[in-house]
């Protein structure tokens, strides 16, 4: 097969004096053919104007290797933010007892003033309740947080007692708190920090003695959710997060 490829290209290079190809090609080594074949590539592509064109220079190639490495970086940097991206979706969805540094331990409701450090305070569960909008009803003024498409509103309801017999100052915006739902012990979804007085993130009240105030968490919830079970993963100031059993 390659010798009659070399008789091919041999015969093409003495097309142009003659009328004919000689029959007699002399036996060669195979190093032999391959410098015939590589001197008639040669040959072939210095006569084509085509390929000359496309010749680049010293600055040229320069260049076209700096826009190669560019490309070549920006490419690195979309496939590592799409790592980074899948990597916070599966931490966002995973268990809470499953995390490296979190406590498997369930706590009581009424263990959260002294995870947050609020003396004087306790916390009650009061249920939760599937809603479209939250409130359900506001004036004109009034500001709504409503599902999006194919989602619904899961507000988790608290009772902030004094249980003391002076005023007790209750400050959670400060501390940041971060309230993790963990529906059916496998879905985690954070909290939406909806700007309203009684959202637990932003809750700040002055309790008179005896006195009790709800806050509520909202979560947003895919439609066919069923809610059978219900935990919170709660953190702050940096410090391990704590499994708060609901229901």
């Amino acid at each position: 097969m390659k010798k009659s490829f070399i008789k091919f290209l041999i015969c093409i290079s003495v097309a142009a004096p003659l009328t004919g190809c000689l029959n007699f090609i002399p036996e060669m080594t195979e190093e032999e053919e391959v410098k015939v074949v590589r001197y008639m590539a040669d040959a072939v592509l210095e006569h084509d104007v085509n390929y000359q064109a496309r010749l680049l220079s010293e600055e040229e190639k320069q260049i076209a290797i700096e826009e190669e490495a560019r490309k070549a970086e920006e490419l690195k940097k979309i496939e590592e933010e799409e790592i980074k991206k899948k990597e916070e979706k599966q931490e966002e969805n995973r268990p809470d007892d499953i995390e490296t540094g979190v406590s498997k331990k369930s706590y009581d409701p009424d263990e959260i003033n002294d995870y947050l450090g609020i003396e004087g305070a306790e916390f009650e569960f009061a249920g939760e309740e599937i809603v479209l909008k939250y409130p359900k009803t506001s004036d004109n003024l009034g500001f709504a947080f409503t599902a999006s498409d194919n989602n619904k509103l899961m507000v988790v309801r608290f009772n902030i007692k004094n249980v003391t017999s002076e005023s007790v100052y209750v400050d959670l915006a400060t501390s940041n708190p971060k309230f993790k739902a963990i529906i059916n012990d496998n879905t985690k979804i954070s909290s939406s920090k909806v700007p309203l007085d009684d959202v637990m993130n932003f809750f700040v009240e002055t309790l008179e003695s005896g006195e009790v105030k709800q806050a509520v968490l909202i979560y947003e919830i895919p439609e066919d959710t069923t809610v059978d079970s219900l935990d919170l993963s709660l953190s702050a100031f940096g410090k391990d997060a704590i499994r708060i059993k609901i229901k």
